[in-house]
């Protein structure tokens, strides 16, 4: 006999409420590139994990805690918690180790080696301003999105809970996707149709498209790990329908939009996702299909798929984007030219500076100069083929390839902090794989491509990017793991 699950504890409902709007506000933060949209997140972080830890008299817990245990204890048994802890300790340590200043004159500011407290067998930091960017501002970035991740883990005791979160961060990226859609064909100026933007090629909320397109591959990631999840509920309930078809539509329109946003790195890694979404659908077909009772079920994701593929071919202009991809085979070969690779190289070199610690968070824009000097091609805007020299200076504030900056930035001891609390997150998905197979192998291929869309682009500099990604791997981990415990219960 089914047991009735417990209602939401006031606690659960506090959480949910507060995670629930940090993660849609992710989709309209304008990236969280705004210093206010930036501390709305990051505040929203805080409260989440306040909540989730913070003790309360035990008729605000009702029977969740006795059934699972205390959030402190949760939280303490998970090993995400302790490498994501150790990395802040270890940027915090930097802040108070500056290496560098920044100092600013009438010729414009330059950064003045000052004496490290704790010496330079430590993490370090460049004293700057907060406003753009500062180790402390790293830190609350960081900060905020690790408090969400440790609140989601700590607070949530109820599958219903974390599938709500789930769908809450879906329903507002795909809006926010349809919203970019509607701004591209009446010709908006504006962000939102409101916000002036410096540059003119943004996307939905974003400013920059290619991070509006990476935000829109990470809302297709979660789009189909619920459309695995919830077909594998229908198959298992004998039901011929489910959210999981809405899943499909939603997946569709995103797609749609990041076609049109002509971002290459946006294109290329959805075609890639998109393709590895179809085949795992045609595996559930195939499934439902040798089931007399499910075929007509199977036929429906045909029939979605027919009707997507005629939605791409008549509102996505296919020549633009072979336009925008240009010659491939050139491109290719000039690799080794291109901007984003020399710039790359460049970090490179400043990582082997200090390789094992970094030169602190916040640090590239600042110390990236010295580096990037010894390429003409990317420290000058142009050369001037009359006065046969380079003009002009190219300011970088990312070096285009998260990987190589935050080895540059984190060093060899910092970085293996940050990525063992990602494949902690990673571990605790395949710890329950059995509870929906085809969608952790899509959250594998998901993660996948955001790491290779990192490696061409700041996507993960990118607050709103960075939040939702912490947050959604921790969520699904989080909900699989709570159907193991319903099961063994």
């Amino acid at each position: 006999m089914n047991q009735v699950a417990p209602s939401p504890s006031k606690r659960e409902y506090a959480l949910a409420v507060i995670a629930g709007f940090t993660l849609a506000f992710t989709a309209w933060s304008m990236g969280g590139m705004l210093t206010w949209s930036f501390h709305v997140l990051a505040a929203g972080g805080a409260l989440t994990c306040l909540i989730a830890l913070m003790p309360l008299p035990a008729a605000a817990d009702g029977p969740h805690r006795a059934a699972s245990g205390s959030p402190v204890r949760r939280l303490l048994t998970w090993p995400a918690f302790y490498f994501s802890l150790a990395f802040l300790i270890y940027i915090l340590i930097g802040a108070f180790n500056p290496m560098g200043a920044k100092v600013e004159g009438e010729a414009g500011w330059w950064v003045v080696a000052v004496e490290a407290p704790l010496g330079l067998s430590a993490p370090t930091s460049v004293r700057a301003e907060y406003d753009p960017m500062n180790v402390w501002r790293s830190i609350v970035g960081f900060g905020g999105s690790f408090a969400l991740m440790w609140g989601l883990w700590a607070g949530l005791t109820r599958r219903t809970a974390a599938l709500a979160l789930l769908w809450c961060f879906l329903l507002s990226g795909a809006a926010m996707g349809f919203v970019a859609m509607l701004q591209h064909f009446t010709e908006a100026d504006k962000v939102l149709w409101h916000f002036k933007s410096a540059n003119p090629l943004f996307w939905g909320s974003f400013f920059y498209r290619n991070h509006g397109a990476a935000f829109l591959n990470l809302v297709l990631v979660v789009s189909g790990f619920l459309f695995f999840y919830h077909a594998r509920k229908a198959a298992r309930r004998g039901r011929s329908g489910g959210p999981h078809f809405l899943c499909f539509l939603l997946f569709a329109t995103v797609a749609s939009s990041v076609g049109l946003a002509l971002s290459r790195g946006g294109i290329l890694f959805a075609l890639l996702l998109s393709l590895c979404f179809l085949t795992l659908v045609a595996v559930v077909g195939l499934r439902s299909f040798t089931q007399v009772s499910s075929r007509t079920a199977a036929l429906i994701p045909c029939a979605l798929l027919i009707i997507g593929a005629f939605t791409l071919v008549r509102y996505i202009d296919v020549d633009a984007i072979e336009q925008r991809f240009g010659d491939i085979e050139a491109t290719i070969q000039n690799a080794d030219q291109d901007a984003r690779m020399l710039s790359s190289k460049a970090t490179w070199d400043m990582a082997q500076e200090r390789l094992w610690w970094g030169w602190g968070a916040g640090s590239f824009r600042y110390v990236f100069p010295l580096y990037q000097q010894h390429y003409p091609e990317i420290f000058h805007r142009y050369y001037h083929r009359g006065r046969q020299e380079w003009v002009g200076r190219t300011i970088y504030h990312y070096a285009h390839n998260d990987l190589v900056q935050f080895l540059a930035e984190y060093g060899i001891i910092g970085s293996c902090f940050l990525w063992l609390s990602i494949l902690s997150i990673v571990a605790s998905l395949l710890r329950h794989i059995d509870r929906a197979p085809l969608g952790v192998i899509f959250l594998g291929i998901g993660l996948a491509a955001a790491f290779a869309h990192a490696f061409i682009e700041f996507t993960f500099s990118n607050p709103a990017y960075w939040f939702a990604l912490i947050a959604v791997f921790t969520l699904s981990a989080k909900l699989l793991a709570l159907e193991t415990a319903r099961r063994r219960g």
